[in-house]
């Protein structure tokens, strides 16, 4: 994969007690200036995000293009695939924090290669 000026790191990853099956992870995603993601889906995940710095813009397949700042938050529901994702900057770092509630063997959480994924792409 080309860079992408993306750098994934993964903070945390717990089992849910109260919720056999499930996981809790988070993962903190750090863009340079005139970063992205290309399209992927979160698979069987929900997934909450929260930005700490800078602005990003996102579209969900279906939503409109959204631009969230810092101390801002957005949701995706399993399965979505998320068309854009991107530093809004191109002189500054944007970072977030996203918390996936999965199946806890779910081992992948931003899944590239699906098919839907390649529609997206092709249709961009």
């Amino acid at each position: 994969m080309a860079d992408t000026g993306e750098q994934i790191r993964l903070l945390s990853r717990h089992d849910l007690p109260n919720v056999p099956g499930f996981s809790l992870v988070m993962l903190q995603v750090t863009y340079a200036p005139g970063g992205y993601t290309p399209p992927h889906t979160h698979g069987a995940a929900f997934c909450a995000v929260h930005v700490l710095q800078g602005s990003i813009q996102s579209q969900v397949r279906g939503e409109e293009l959204k631009t969230i700042s810092a101390g801002e938050s957005f949701c995706e529901n399993p399965g979505e695939v998320h068309l854009l994702g991107r530093n809004v900057s191109e002189t500054e770092e944007a970072s977030f924090v996203a918390v996936f509630i999965a199946p806890s063997s779910q081992k992948e959480f931003v899944i590239y290669d699906c098919p839907r994924c390649r529609v997206a792409k092709d249709s961009l």
